[in-house]
């Protein structure tokens, strides 16, 4: 990790001159260089041999006595939160990255999928030798909605150990059963104490066993070195997705050297197509126009990017954290770097900036402290997002900030902080001087907007021995120096529902009311969540969830997540949305990975969510294309693909009529058709002529009642 971040006197000597900014009223009383926090989120294990600890230590659960049981509330719907255990994993180094994505939720075939490192107790095969044992990465699914999981290996590799997993299910276009899917699985690989490449794995899902797939090219390791279709790229662990256009993708870094992190040049788009049994892989390389750091030379760049697709695989953005070479004022800093495409990635576009020189952010800018070196410019620093793609083809970055102590391009890691209780934070933990959570919204067509969607109590703890906050960090010190994960944080998660029109934020954070001393620190950490209606006008569910500590009336509780929810993941893709007037219910895979007590080189625990999540807006929601999965009728569209017409069966409890409204992919009205029905079985054209190939929603309205279905038209 880079270590060249400098900072010259006239900074230090301008923190007493400090003046106030907007309507931010305390002063800071010192400044922090980041780069060692960035650097312990891309930690490789302190022991890269035979995997030592394997038993897990029993303790105490940290859930303070003291702490009173949530009430419910009229204004909370009734969720049905509910976590199990899922797996082991050998240690908690794969799920150290929030940009991965491991858990995924497919609706063509409506099966969950959770990629993983083995658990110490999984034997893998082909055998391996100990060294290895920790490399063997095996994937969980469930076609029941998470009652229950089935595992299946699909890295078994003496060589080159797989790290970092992430992936999903491939499904053929139109296909519905499970057994005619693929997992696929991507990472980095090691060979002994360095990186070596990486592994992309796949397997059909018609067996599920310890075996990887002996099949030709299921397992493909690819060095550094470049090939006629694959280019030189490391750490192929970002932004995995599988659309409907039968192709999956992973985000990669290009580096002069990867088998470390170094001087980072740009990012490498990976795209498999499924061709005769196997995965054809290609690369398109991102080399952004970043701010170049004059002592080092390096660009102005994070390692950790992430990549969103719509559901048809048509638009997707691309966007890592950076900082432009043209950038000016508040501008300069790192700020999201964002690139789109419109024809499935044959052309990628660089979109113009969030412009926080804009008057639009100044209440964001508000929030913040001016540098040091000049008072009357403040420049965020996104700390944490996520991001994902609504049903207009719209890109949501979701994301903390820190304030940047300069925006000198060698200094771009030096944070303000601020004195609470004789402690040191990057915020001051005050009204108006407190992290929040912010929704960026745009396409590059006009000037971004965003939505503030919720403050938040705690900061993540150092994972440095001395550091702000260092003992009140939960997980055990460990390796040189006896550093701790840095993954504390608020690890923000998005998800979306199959159609786009809803979007669920989540985060961790903790009472600090709570924590040991009152301190603001994430120790105690707990998933909160929103939910945001893109029909209603992109407004946020007034009610904020706790889906670990859950609520009463809501779910049943369990002590192995309450307010020990480290390093939880959502699937990008959640269920369906059932709406019911103005409350919302989304059925949203969720993981947490932790041990008891917190232990970084354990085997560690992953428990999941398998309920629903349930909000309530201030007013009814418009059922424009809105899923319903509890509705008051039975249907289904054959076939499925379909060319010129297809039929609606619906079995019907009365007789009344049926609306059938057929969209595109960006909610745009192509067909309509009107039907009387009958008590029982009815079978209805739909009306199919002039649509071009492509992927369409049906949506059928029986009363108050509705559903939509996805149509392949071919």
């Amino acid at each position: 990790m880079k270590k060249q971040l400098l900072i010259g006197s006239a900074l230090l000597a301008a923190i007493s001159a400090f003046p106030q900014n907007g309507h931010l009223k305390q002063r800071p009383v010192g400044i922090e260089n980041i780069a060692g926090r960035i650097a312990a989120k891309f930690a490789i294990e302190p022991t890269n041999g035979a995997f030592q600890g394997l038993k897990q230590v029993p303790g105490p659960i940290l859930n303070p006595a003291s702490e009173p049981e949530q009430s419910s509330s009229a204004a909370l719907p009734p969720s049905t939160i509910g976590w199990k255990l899922l797996t082991g994993s050998m240690n908690i180094y794969g799920m150290l990255v929030s940009q991965s994505q491991p858990l995924q939720y497919n609706d063509n075939v409506n099966a969950v999928s959770f990629i993983h490192r083995k658990s110490a107790s999984y034997t893998a095969l082909p055998a391996l030798p100990a060294t290895a044992q920790s490399g063997a990465i095996v994937a969980m699914i469930s076609s029941n909605g998470g009652a229950t999981f089935d595992s299946t290996c699909i890295w078994a590799d003496a060589n080159n150990w797989g790290r970092y997993p992430q992936g999903g299910i491939y499904n053929p276009v139109g296909n519905s059963n499970i057994a005619n899917a693929y997992v696929v699985g991507t990472g980095p690989t090691v060979a002994g104490s360095l990186f070596s490449g990486n592994f992309y794995a796949s397997k059909q899902l018609n067996a599920f066993n310890n075996t990887a797939s002996g099949a030709p090219n299921a397992q493909q390791f690819f060095n550094f070195a470049s090939t006629a279709s694959v280019t030189n790229h490391g750490w192929s662990r970002f932004g995995f997705s599988s659309t409907d256009d039968g192709v999956v993708r992973s985000l990669a870094l290009l580096q002069a050297d990867n088998t470390t992190l170094a001087a980072l040049r740009g990012y490498a788009v990976v795209k498999g197509v499924f061709n005769a049994g196997a995965f054809t892989w290609s690369t398109d390389t991102i080399i952004p126009p970043a701010m170049v750091e004059p002592t080092s030379g390096d660009k102005v760049l994070s390692f950790a990017p992430q990549m969103a697709w719509n559901e048809s695989g048509t638009v997707g953005y691309v966007v890592a954290l950076g900082c432009l070479g043209t950038a000016v004022n508040s501008n300069i800093g790192q700020h999201p770097i964002i690139y789109k495409t419109t024809n499935s990635g044959v052309s990628w576009s660089l979109l113009p900036v969030i412009d926080f020189n804009s008057p639009a952010m100044t209440p964001i800018l508000d929030h913040l402290a001016s540098t040091n070196a000049n008072t009357t410019i403040a420049s965020p620093f996104f700390s944490d997002f996520d991001i994902t793609v609504d049903v207009n083809n719209r890109l949501h970055i979701a994301a903390t900030m820190f304030s940047h102590a300069s925006i000198h391009a060698d200094s771009l890691n030096y944070l303000q902080q601020w004195s609470n209780g004789g402690e040191l934070y990057r915020w001051g933990h005050t009204p108006g001087n407190r992290p929040y959570l912010y929704d960026f919204i745009g396409d590059g067509t006009s000037a971004w907007t965003y939505l503030t969607v919720d403050s938040i109590s705690s900061e993540e703890a150092s994972p440095s021995t001395g550091g702000n906050g260092f003992n009140d960090n939960p997980w055990d010190p460990t390796g040189t120096g006896g550093s701790k994960t840095d993954n504390v944080d608020t690890r923000i998660q998005l998800g979306r529902t199959p159609n786009g029109q809803y979007i669920t934020f989540t985060w961790s954070e903790s009472d600090t009311n709570f924590t040991n001393a009152g301190r603001k620190y994430n120790s105690i950490p707990n998933i909160k969540s929103r939910c945001m209606a893109i029909s209603s006008g992109y407004t946020i569910s007034p009610t904020e969830l706790n889906v670990s500590k859950v609520a009463v009336g809501t779910g049943t509780a369990n002590t192995n997540v309450a307010n020990r929810a480290t390093l939880h993941y959502v699937s990008p893709t959640t269920g369906a949305a059932a709406v019911f007037g103005s409350t919302v219910d989304i059925v949203t895979p969720i993981t947490v990975t932790n041990s008891n007590p917190f232990s970084q080189l354990t085997n560690n625990t992953t428990w999941y969510q398998f309920g629903k999540l349930s909000y309530a807006f201030t007013s009814a929601i418009p059922t424009g294309i809105a899923e319903a999965q509890n509705s008051a009728f039975n249907s289904m569209i054959y076939p499925n693909p379909a060319s010129t017409n297809a039929t609606l069966i619906i079995d019907l409890k009365s007789n009344t009529n049926v609306d059938i409204v057929v969209l595109n992919t960006i909610g745009q009205v192509v067909k309509t058709n009107k039907a009387q029905g009958q008590v029982g079985e009815n079978n209805i054209n739909v009306d199919l002529s002039g649509l071009s190939t492509g992927i369409y929603m049906v949506n059928i309205k029986v009363g108050n009642a509705s559903s939509t279905k996805k149509l392949v038209v071919q």
